[in-house]
């Protein structure tokens, strides 16, 4: 089946009243579960090497109280990662787009300022299992050796667990904490971002619905949320 007749099959189920993250009610020993929601909506980040990788990442991951949907629109707004990056990125400007992926150029101001650091990089979205997406930026050209940023967006029930996993190789020598602390910094700044945006959309689309009718009277099932927009997917 098609990516997109799937998402309109979705968004029919939601003009139903169903759900259209996962349909099902989270798993009380769901590992993100554990993982976040003792942080009660705060945000979690740390470095590691991940598998199959050789260089260190920054790590952050948040669990967000608002449907995927609210989520993917925020962080496919490439133009305004400027605004999600708490003072990270200098400028983020989208300068080529096709069919499925899109170029943005990024200045990074490091080193306390002393350094400018610029980048472009390749986004690319895909599906990578129902209720699973995932947001690739690849390196294309800059003053650095590489960089590599994924989002990772996981539908639970009407939540979603966003994780961003950062890594930039610059082209001069500095200590590998600095470079840590950078990295993890920053990908905390994009998930805390999109939490406080996505949840507030989410609240105001709440807070437009009709009020709950008398229990005598009959009721027509309500739209979930604007219903998904569809993500190209690199391997349809």
């Amino acid at each position: 089946m098609k990516l997109v007749a799937v998402f309109g099959l979705l968004g029919t189920l939601a003009l139903a009243g169903v759900s259209f993250a996962d349909g099902q009610a989270p798993s009380p020993n769901d590992p993100d579960l554990v993982r976040l929601q003792p942080a009660n909506g705060h945000s979690l980040k740390w470095n590691y090497v991940p598998s199959g990788k050789s260089d260190r990442y920054g790590h952050a991951e948040v669990l967000i109280s608002a449907p995927l949907s609210y989520v993917r629109e925020l962080v496919l707004d490439y133009a305004h990662y400027k605004d999600y990056s708490g003072g990270k990125f200098r400028t983020s400007r989208l300068v080529d787009k096709s069919d499925t992926t899109t170029d943005v150029y990024f200045q990074v101001p490091v080193l306390h300022g002393m350094v400018m650091l610029w980048q472009v990089v390749r986004f690319q979205p895909r599906v990578a299992q129902p209720g699973v997406e995932v947001v690739q930026g690849t390196f294309v050209r800059g003053n650095v050796k590489g960089s590599d940023l994924v989002f990772t967006l996981r539908a639970i029930g009407d939540k979603t667990v966003l994780k961003a996993d950062l890594m930039v190789n610059p082209d001069f020598a500095a200590p590998q904490s600095m470079i840590d602390e950078e990295l993890r910094d920053a990908a905390q700044n994009a998930v805390d971002a999109v939490q406080a945006r996505a949840q507030q959309k989410y609240a105001q689309w709440v807070a437009q619905q009709p009020s709950a009718p008398d229990a005598t009277t009959p009721t027509v099932a309500s739209a979930n949320p604007p219903t998904p927009q569809p993500v190209p997917n690199a391997n349809p």
